[in-house]
């Protein structure tokens, strides 16, 4: 896994920026390099414990403000990810993301 896309809840998010002194709506504290980099540390922990290998690991991550639902077309009526969609939906920030890592 090299990229992922992750919808954030306002209160994590909310709590995170209080923390560290920052403030701002969803999206931008979604844009907050230092909210990518402590997600992606908490990501990387749980992978350990979790026995992942390092090429299982994501390198890159996009938060979004918008959560996947049922409304946007990005989850099923029992709430299963429609991949596909997402894929569409954030093809221009996948892109990017790759094209950072490569």
């Amino acid at each position: 896994i090299k990229a992922v896309v992750s919808t954030q809840s306002t209160g994590a998010a909310e709590a995170w920026a209080k923390s560290n002194g920052i403030a701002g709506s969803l999206a931008e504290l979604c844009q907050q390099e230092a909210l990518k980099e402590e997600i992606m540390k908490q990501v990387t922990e749980k992978g350990r414990a979790g026995g992942l290998k390092s090429f299982e690991f994501a390198k890159k991550i996009h938060l979004s403000p918008e959560p996947f639902s049922v409304e946007n077309d990005l989850t099923t009526p029992t709430f299963k990810l429609k991949r596909h969609n997402i894929v569409k939906r954030y093809k221009a920030e996948i892109d990017a993301m790759y094209s950072e890592l490569d």
